[in-house]
């Protein structure tokens, strides 16, 4: 179960008729909406059998992409997997590692980490043509090429439905497609974090039936039922009243990926038009000892939205002498001073509870988001869905290739025919 605290925030009074039309013009898109179906447009099966058939000669997964194509893997690791999952002995030897960024320090860092012989490089992009991402593939398939004959067997492809070098991959690679009505930064439920979470073991098929039990709530224009729209009209209140920054903080350090996922979903979506909410993630109590001077004495342009995981599975006591002081408790008394001393001082606080950190429950708590900003989108009446700033930086970047090395067609080196 997944709820919401209003604490001292004031969700505004919405007239029923305002909220049927949100919701109304949201489902006029639908079509055109691939998230919101996308409980039943995924097929598991396929995902599953190819894991299950690479599992015995596979031991580590690199994720060739960025955005996208990355947050969404670290934030579903992190969270169901734990932070340091990699050095983990009881995981049964299933690495992933996520490079996404072209810094040549990644790569470096990397290189004492894998065997290539048993690694499968997943190469992510909707377009076919990130250039991060055509580098990175170019990168590797030359390394496999000197270590294995089989080399096409190490890459795997997950690309636009109507990307353009679909035929060339099909050919030689295994290949999964995002739906083309899903947006990069919305393909949670896609292969894109699908397939990763199948290798490390998770039932990929209780994500989509975590969002079914949810959707039919979220598509809901009764205020009281739909948690997205709460949470959409009371950011969009808060913005209108000069809290322009969203300060997400959860006290989970298993989802703090979430939050740099979820900065990525609310920046991309909504800022546009010189308008946007520009949301910041902290981790509490981690950031309670760099940050909490500043959000309690600092400007007051901001709203805080926290997150409490309330399963006492996962508790440890930390001292024999001291039975019912634990530290989950001590951080529970932790977040009640936190949060009164921002209430004390009028900073408005609502928070998000989550039952456990299990596949149903993230994947409802990420599906709320994502209806979230889709109807903030709705309120600021602007396009959530395109990304126009970031267009254009890949235009300058690259007319800027071709003036210092020519007319590079990288695409080809990739795939010579």
């Amino acid at each position: 179960m997944i709820s919401l605290d209003i604490g001292n925030t004031e969700i505004p009074e919405i007239s029923q008729e305002r909220s049927r039309k949100i919701v109304k013009d949201l489902l006029m898109k639908r079509d055109d909406l691939g998230f919101i179906d996308v409980d039943v447009s995924t097929d598991t099966k396929a995902i599953n059998i190819y894991v299950d058939n690479i599992k015995d000669n596979i031991d580590t997964i690199v994720i060739l992409g960025i955005g996208g194509s990355a947050l969404g893997t670290k934030a579903l690791l992190e969270s169901l997997c734990g932070k340091y999952y990699n050095e983990n002995q009881d995981k049964q030897g299933k690495n992933i590692y996520v490079l996404d960024n072209i810094d040549p320090d990644t790569f470096h860092d990397i290189e004492g980490l894998i065997d290539i012989s048993r690694t499968l490089f997943v190469c992510i992009s909707k377009s076919g043509g990130t250039i991060e991402t055509l580098s990175e593939y170019v990168y590797y398939r030359e390394k496999c090429k000197q270590e294995v004959s089989d080399w096409q067997k190490h890459f795997c492809f997950i690309v636009g439905e109507n990307c353009s070098m679909k035929q060339e991959l099909e050919k030689d690679f295994q290949t999964f497609y995002i739906p083309e009505n899903i947006w990069g930064r919305f393909s949670v439920f896609t292969p894109v974090w699908l397939l990763p979470m199948a290798f490390v073991g998770k039932d990929i098929d209780q994500f989509l039936s975590g969002i079914s039990e949810m959707k039919t709530s979220l598509l809901s224009s009764d205020h009281d039922e739909n948690i997205a729209l709460q949470l959409a009209h009371t950011q969009y209140k808060y913005y209108r009243e000069g809290k322009n920054i969203t300060v997400f903080f959860p006290y989970s350090s298993r989802m703090f990926q979430v939050g740099e996922w979820y900065k990525q979903l609310m920046g991309e979506s909504i800022g546009k038009n010189w308008e946007g909410i520009t949301l910041t993630s902290s981790l509490w109590v981690t950031d309670q000892h760099s940050q909490l001077q500043l959000y309690q004495d600092g400007p007051a342009d901001k709203l805080f939205l926290t997150l409490w995981v309330s399963d006492p599975s996962n508790d440890i006591q930390i001292d024999a002498s001291f039975p019912w002081l634990t530290f989950k408790k001590l951080l529970e008394i932790e977040k009640y001073g936190t949060q009164t001393s921002l209430k004390n001082e009028e900073i408005p606080v609502c928070s998000i509870n989550i039952e456990k950190l299990d596949e149903k429950h993230i994947a409802q708590l990420l599906y709320i988001f994502m209806f979230q900003i889709a109807y903030l989108g709705e309120l600021f009446q602007i396009n959530a869905f395109d990304q126009p700033g970031v267009e254009k930086s890949k235009i300058i970047t690259k007319q800027k290739l071709v003036e210092e090395f020519g007319d590079i067609d990288l695409f080809s080196k990739a795939f010579p025919s």
